[in-house]
């Protein structure tokens, strides 16, 4: 079609609809936020409390692209945003494992029920009997509060919270 709309950037010329067709689909996506529900779990659990905030606005801005870019999806994303994720983050926000472990559980079969609602009933996210490997779980304590990189990172802790 002579009219239709190109962009034009430093290294390529597309069409509205090769970006389109660019762009992740939902497996690609959904595959996403399982990687980062698997990690979010296993950094509370080790007591990583940052990277397990991290990891749970990962699924977040995950779920909003997909609602954006597969609409028919986003009555029931926003659904489980709604319903699933305020219990989610009210425990982590209190770091009160055992109540996320609850809301974790209680979130991950809402997400089972709405693949089966939307016609995927095949498809049920397990949580993986093994960490994720390459990022540390547990919790972290800054290299350099002082400035110098010296000291325990017991001092440097103690330093940063303004105790020496």
């Amino acid at each position: 079609m002579a009219d239709e709309i190109r962009v034009h950037t430093d290294d390529n010329e597309l069409t509205l609809a090769e970006m389109s067709e660019a762009l992740p689909d939902t497996p690609t996506i959904m595959t996403r936020v399982g990687e980062c529900w698997w990690h979010f779990i296993y950094a509370a659990r080790g007591g990583n409390w940052g990277l397990a905030e991290y990891y749970l606005k990962r699924v977040r801005k995950l779920e909003n692209t997909l609602k954006v870019l597969r609409p028919k999806h986003a009555e029931r994303l926003q659904r489980f945003q709604d319903v699933a994720l305020p219990e989610v983050w009210k425990a982590l926000e209190a770091q009160d494992l055992t109540q996320l472990e609850a809301a974790f559980e209680a979130a991950t079969e809402m997400a089972n029920q709405l693949h089966e609602e939307s016609g995927y009933a095949y498809i049920r996210w397990e949580l993986p009997d093994e960490p994720p490997k390459g990022l540390q779980l547990s919790p972290v304590t800054p290299f350099e509060v002082s400035g110098d990189g010296e000291g325990s990172p017991a001092e440097r802790e103690a330093l940063a919270k303004g105790e020496q």
